[in-house]
């Protein structure tokens, strides 16, 4: 903690430092070649920047798709007969599922039935309008096609669908199967990139259309008809990629066009001119932004150092599912209660806990429940202790616990009172009959053994338990056999 006044302090210098930078130089930059730079630099690049943003969120169905169209498993259940539909609606929702999309679908061309991921919804057919691109994309010379039409599961919801072929390895045509993301995804990821990139972005197919845009598109549906972007349209359209300038109501524009071919559409990247007193009213809101920023950032700097650091402490102090103490944590408290209880001749018991037939538990009924059960089993032994007690997970099914001030009469009460309570609360876990038990073994320390031999006793007294049937409560009481305790004492 000590360090958190120089750090914040070389923080807040390197903030400010960078944000007054940053906006000295833009303002410069800008008010000697605004124009000039954002024509030939900054619009290219961030054409370029968008481009490639595109390609990872956008065109992401594409390759979906594409990869759906080329599974073995698709093509192999439409071969054997399209026997069993649930399985094509299971792998239709894994791939919505997986990949987040709003919708997943194939249409075989042997039965005509549109497989969806909630199901079979119906059967596609030549004279029905809604069914026509299934009959369209069989004449399509590419593999693939990208439409905006009405999902068919949910009518009230325009999709961007990829509608891909399939053939089969003699080149045989199956059928058509895709994905699709709802066109308001879309439209989020188009004002992601206008708020990220301050420039105006919609795209537009190849007869000048605008077909995806932001809420806050303003210019004209067709560039063929839009005022400045008319004189050149054409060139826009015959060209792969271009830099253009046009005027519209006195305001200038610079634009960048990208043909993008997976998508068939051309991307528009606009930029507004602006003048030398917007880009001076522009600095002093960075700079006000700026120093705003620099304070939140020192705020939750200072707190969150404090806060990450004691979850940091917790994390490594505490396991993560059954919420008792962790191994690492609890070996160093141990060590402390024996040398208490060595130095004042306290009596200290230990208690070590094993779930009976866990694995077994989690080879029926699966993992989720033997967490369930770790868990109900800690809460259990937890509430039966006091303040001063320590409970640990020792192992994968079993908690090691440390009982100050009891000698091993009280703690064989208290371990009972826990083994009945298991026994009773755990016969029925989320609906199966798992009849869960438990097994304990007690062992009080002798103040001149080691930690390793109490822990050993202790062991050796679950052992006994488990060897005698489980569900009991077993003590290795070294006091009661002079034997051992010399034993004990020689080891």
């Amino acid at each position: 903690m000590s360090k958190k006044p120089p750090f914040l302090i070389i923080t807040t210098m390197m903030l400010v430092l960078g944000f007054t930078a940053t906006s000295l130089v833009s303002y410069f930059v800008a008010n000697n070649s605004l124009n000039q730079h954002i024509r030939t630099n900054t619009l290219p690049l961030t054409s370029d920047n968008i481009y490639s943003e595109i390609q990872r969120d956008m065109l992401q169905p594409v390759l979906v798709a594409s990869l759906m169209a080329q599974d073995t498993f698709v093509q192999d259940w439409v071969l054997k007969g399209e026997q069993d539909s649930t399985q094509m609606v299971r792998y239709l929702q894994a791939i919505q599922q997986r990949y987040k999309t709003v919708t997943a679908f194939f249409v075989s061309e042997n039965s005509r039935n549109y497989y969806h991921s909630t199901g079979v919804l119906k059967q596609v057919e030549p004279d029905n309008p809604q069914d026509q691109w299934y009959f369209d994309i069989k004449k399509l010379p590419s593999d693939f096609e990208i439409n905006l039409d009405t999902d068919t599961a949910n009518i009230n919801m325009t999709t961007l669908f990829v509608n891909h072929k399939i053939h089969d390895k003699y080149n045989n045509y199956l059928g058509a199967i895709g994905v699709g993301l709802a066109s308001e995804t879309i439209i989020e990821l188009i004002e992601t990139y206008q708020s990220r990139y301050g420039r105006q972005i919609y795209f537009i197919n190849r007869l000048g259309q605008v077909t995806l845009k932001g809420q806050d598109f303003s210019a004209g549906e067709d560039i063929r008809q839009t005022n400045g972007l008319k004189e050149i349209a054409t060139r826009i359209l015959t060209s792969p990629s271009g830099s253009y300038e046009y005027s519209n109501n006195g305001q200038q524009y610079f634009i960048k066009t990208r043909f993008v071919p997976e998508l068939n559409w051309y991307l528009i990247v606009e930029h507004q001119q602006k003048t030398e007193q917007e880009v001076q009213n522009a600095l002093w809101i960075n700079l006000a932004l700026s120093l705003l920023v620099t304070v939140i950032v020192l705020l939750l700097v200072h707190f969150s150092l404090g806060r990450y650091q004691r979850r940091l402490e917790q994390m490594a102090s505490t396991d993560l599912l059954t919420g008792t103490a962790s191994r690492h944590a609890f070996e160093a408290t141990f060590s402390k209660m024996l040398s208490f209880s060595q130095r004042n001749q306290h009596p200290l018991t230990t208690v070590l806990v094993d779930i009976d037939q866990f694995k077994q538990l989690n080879d029926n009924y699966g993992h989720l429940l033997g967490d369930h059960v770790l868990r109900k089993v800690a809460e259990i032994l937890t509430d039966d202790l006091r303040h001063s007690d320590t409970i640990c997970r020792w192992g994968g099914d079993e908690f090691l616990i440390i009982l100050p001030e009891c000698d091993i009469q009280h703690a064989r009460i208290i371990a009972e009172d826990m083994r009945r309570q298991v026994e009773q609360s755990l016969q029925i876990v989320d609906g199966q009959h798992t009849n869960v038990t438990a097994s304990f073994g007690l062992a009080e320390y002798d103040h001149h053994e080691s930690s390793e031999n109490l822990f050993k006793r202790t062991d050796e007294a679950l052992y006994q338990t488990k060897s005698q049937g489980r569900n009991r409560v077993t003590d290795n009481h070294i006091q009661s056999n002079p034997k051992v305790k010399e034993a004990v004492h020689a080891d």
